[in-house]
């Protein structure tokens, strides 16, 4: 039995999620498909924080496949996230900074990622660890 070409379905969907949301991703799908139309199977879409996962279908014995995401794919307001920081640190310790998060972060509680905040004119640079704690956007963080 022959199987399908993981590379030529992940640069499909990377290519389909950038033109449809936007997002660069890289798209991981397991390396042995077998080529049998109605096999399903899931491929993993990572973002700079946060993997999401693509169901994927073949709808032939071919090689022809079809794509789609189990839920909706949202990204974090990641500008929000970097402006609370921001506004932390200027008010506990009255000090200005600029704050950077990876640019794109799956919105799902429990993904984690870290901040960066360095602070102007000292050049000192603080690491904020960042924990989603819910599918709306809610952040915790904490400066280590």
């Amino acid at each position: 039995m022959a199987n399908l070409s993981a590379l030529r379905i992940e640069r499909a969907v990377e290519g389909a999620i950038a033109q449809q949301r936007g997002l660069q991703t890289t798209v991981a799908c397991p390396s042995k498909i077998p080529e049998r139309a109605g096999y399903v199977f899931t491929c993993s879409a990572q973002l700079d924080a946060g993997a999401y996962p693509v169901m994927v279908t073949e709808t032939d014995g071919h090689g022809h496949v079809r794509y789609e995401n189990p839920g909706p794919l949202s990204t974090l307001n990641v500008a929000k996230v970097q402006q609370a920081i921001w506004l932390s640190i200027l008010r506990q310790r009255r000090l200005r900074s600029t704050v950077t998060c990876p640019a794109e972060v799956l919105q799902r509680a429990g993904v984690t990622f870290t901040c960066t905040a360095v602070i102007s004119g000292k050049g000192y640079r603080y690491p904020f660890a960042v924990h989603e704690v819910d599918d709306k956007g809610h952040v915790q963080y904490v400066g280590r």
